[in-house]
């Protein structure tokens, strides 16, 4: 059987079998799974198929991939894995064996009587009341088990279980998110338990009544009181439905139901199963709060035994050096995408020397300064006598490189014919040198980095698509008007590249030289930089780079300074920036309390508050919050 995945949700149902050896997901066209989804990133993740099995990739994606409930960055797939792309979720599937696909079904159809006067409600408040000392022991037994569960997977399965053991209970469902959106797209859940069938209907009104309301809810009699449709296709009896709420924020829903009409819930079981959920909402948050924190651990650590020549400290940048950590430990190719003088080739470098082949050589070569007539014998080398002037063997670049990297700068010049002949390398790990008709069999990664668009060049035909789909993992370098707050630390950096061609001592660069520089908008990026500082060490006069000491074009952004439009992306990361910060402040530092005040996921905020660089931000206000 083909391996394959299964959509069960997001999109409409349909398999997907995974023929090639790298099998790509996203919201570009370009990708082997497109999902129109503005939740999923353009290259979102891949799926590597190698002779020990299949391994799943995120490729640095904005909102994390998951994997049976978890993020994860890079993870095997065994058979009926669950993976969760932006709101799409499917099962890899690589034999026959049936996997329980237990989709969760919203009732979509005005159902509204069904949160009726007849309807029992319970405040968090009113949890308490009279319970009997099997619940007591229940709900310690309970408290003392989940302290001991370590992942949010198996403590979802744990308080399930539970309930199911003394609550009448046929289906059960936890949904985690923040809003209906959240609790039914299926990114950030799911763990279920079917008793009954493969599918649990879930109600949406009684589950934004719950939501607006804060408020518990048990039904009875479903069938005998005006019923839906939908109930009566699915014979549902009785519901009940219960908040996960930590310090007045919903963070999620617990849902049950039962077709039993003998052993309806009761108003124990609805303050049983209210005080279980007290519980486990915190429990629940902790878990997850800690599986966010060991991803951000691992990628801290990948990122501080990170070795490179590249310079920056901004988020960009830091972003950058993640993406380079992870695609390091793997032996996928890379295709790095950037304007040019954005670093590229400093980045390939980094990739090698971070990778298991650093012994290896790395080889770069320069597509663009390679005529076409001697590219091929350039790059796969030729024999004796193939050609004029062929007066003995010779290596191509690619077996150089063998056992190591092959770096292709400017690969949209790769002639055409070259194209194909480099496809074949990819798949089949052999060559055959120019002149000869023996395969030489080579072990390489490949990277490769352009400047410009290469599906505006396949669609004029000047690019192979096929071989595009096989440049790998992708990484993208910022361009500097994107990373200005790394203009400091570069200007030094060119400083004592270029000291050498000055007899003066240069020292710290002026402010409002720095703000000069901060507004010219820098086309030839970091080597633009680097020439207009080594002008500025040529030609200034005194101990320090002055505003006038830099070349004409640069000065010229001074006097446009207060016309000048700056990045959109930089003002609207500049504005969230200060709206998340008001917000923890607000919160005095707590950021469940804040993530409820800007409507969203308290995982979704911790994630921006790193991508912004704002833990030092978040220390602030919580020191001085605590010494008010």
């Amino acid at each position: 059987m083909e391996p394959r995945l299964v959509c069960v949700s997001g999109i409409e149902p349909k398999t997907i079998n995974l023929h090639s050896n790298e099998f790509t997901i996203g919201r570009d066209s370009v990708n082997g799974l497109q999902l129109d989804d503005p939740t999923v990133s353009s290259r979102h993740c891949l799926i590597e198929r190698k002779s020990d099995g299949f391994t799943l990739v995120d490729c640095n994606s904005t909102n994390g991939t998951f994997v049976n409930g978890k993020g994860t960055l890079r993870m095997k797939l065994n058979h009926g894995d669950e993976i969760s792309i932006g709101s799409s979720r499917f099962y890899f599937l690589t034999n026959d064996d049936p996997v329980p696909t237990h989709e969760i079904q919203i009732d979509e159809g005005n159902d509204d009587n069904l949160v009726s006067t007849e309807t029992k409600r319970l405040a968090l408040s009113d949890s308490g009341g009279r319970r009997s000392s099997h619940q007591l022991s229940l709900l310690l037994q309970l408290s003392t088990e989940i302290n001991h569960v370590e992942s949010s997977e198996k403590l979802q399965n744990v308080l399930l279980s539970r309930i199911f053991e003394f609550v009448p209970v046929q289906d059960g469902v936890i949904l985690l998110g923040t809003d209906v959106h959240q609790l039914f797209a299926g990114g950030n859940v799911q763990r279920r338990r079917v008793a009954r069938e493969s599918h649990i209907r879930v109600s949406r009104s009684i589950v934004e009544q719950v939501l607006i309301s804060g408020e518990a809810i048990l039904r009875n009699d479903l069938l005998a009181n005006s019923p839906t449709e939908s109930v009566i296709a699915s014979g549902i009896q009785s519901v009940l439905c219960v908040p996960l709420t930590i310090m007045n924020t919903t963070t999620g829903i617990l849902y049950l139901s039962t077709t039993n009409p003998r052993t309806p819930f009761d108003e124990s079981h609805l303050r049983l199963v209210t005080a279980i959920a007290s519980i486990a909402a915190i429990a629940l948050e902790h878990a997850r709060y800690v599986e966010w924190l060991e991803v951000e651990n691992q990628q801290l650590t990948h990122e501080a035994n990170l070795r490179h020549e590249m310079i920056g400290n901004s988020p960009k940048m830091k972003m950058v050096y993640e993406a380079i950590s992870r695609i390091a430990s793997t032996d996928s190719p890379v295709l790095i995408l950037g304007e040019s003088g954005t670093g590229k080739e400093l980045a390939a470098r980094a990739i090698h020397n971070n990778s298991t082949r650093r012994n290896g050589p790395f080889i770069a070569v320069n597509c663009g300064a390679i005529t076409e007539s001697l590219f091929s014998s350039a790059l796969f080398g030729h024999i004796k006598g193939a050609f004029t002037g062929a007066d003995r063997d010779q290596k191509g670049f690619i077996e150089e490189a063998d056992g190591g990297s092959l770096f292709l700068d400017e690969l949209g010049d790769l002639p055409t014919h070259c194209q194909a002949a480099l496809l074949r390398v990819l798949e089949e790990q052999q060559i055959r040198r120019v002149g000869s008709l023996r395969q030489i069999p080579v072990n390489i990664r490949l990277i490769s980095a352009t400047n410009h668009s290469l599906t505006e060049d396949i669609q004029k035909g000047r690019f192979r698509s096929d071989l595009y789909y096989r440049m790998g993992l992708p990484l993208e370098l910022p361009p500097l008007r994107d990373r200005l707050d790394d203009l400091p630390l570069l200007v030094r950096f060119f400083i004592q590249k270029h000291r050498n061609n000055t007899q003066r001592e240069i020292g710290a660069t002026p402010p409002n030289t720095i703000r000069v520089l901060q507004e010219y908008h820098w086309p030839g990026n970091l080597r633009e930089l680097s020439n207009a500082i080594r002008w500025a060490v040529v030609f200034g006069k005194s101990d320090r780079i002055r505003p006038e000491d830099l070349p004409p074009d640069v000065r010229k952004s001074e006097s446009n300074a207060e016309t000048a439009v700056g990045s959109l992306d930089q003002a609207m990361e500049k504005f969230e920036r200060q709206f998340i910060i008001r917000a923890l402040e607000e919160a005095r530092g707590n950021v469940v309390e804040a993530a409820a005040l800007l409507a969203r996921a308290p995982n979704y905020l911790q994630r921006r508050i790193s991508q912004l660089d704002l833990r030092d931000e978040l220390e602030r206000i919580r020191s001085e919050s605590k010494n008010r």
